[in-house]
């Protein structure tokens, strides 16, 4: 990965940090993994959280790693949809299969919207 776009993940990391209200939690991102470093295989992202201490690391598949899937590759929104998780952890980690898809599915939804607002400048 470029510094460039190293600089440009931080700072959009950064950006989402404070539009989430995430200040109080302590992020690493991992912005640009190949499949074999991250901890889900057969995702464009994962978290991995404490809440009790509020840290958390990010990882962010790298897109020549995407592979053709039905949906385009769009790094912010994975990175909004990562951060999401933190947001909603005590209510969507529960441990039931059903509920924590519907979840996932809620957190998918935000992440999309969140993201074409922002591009739309709403």
């Amino acid at each position: 990965m470029t510094d460039k776009l190293a600089k440009e993940h931080d700072a959009l990391l950064r950006e989402w940090i404070k539009r989430l209200g995430l200040q109080n939690w302590r992020i690493s991102l991992d912005g640009c993994c190949m499949e074999s470093e991250m901890e889900l295989q057969g995702c464009a992202g994962c978290t991995n959280w404490q809440e009790v201490n509020q840290c958390a690391k990010v990882q962010i598949i790298s897109p020549d790693c995407y592979g053709d899937r039905m949906i385009p590759f769009d790094w912010e929104k994975t990175l909004v949809h990562e951060l999401l998780h933190l947001k909603t952890c005590l209510l969507t980690d529960t441990n039931n299969d059903l509920n924590d898809r519907i979840g996932h599915i809620l957190i998918d939804d935000l992440a999309r919207a969140l993201v074409d607002a922002k591009r739309s400048g709403k």
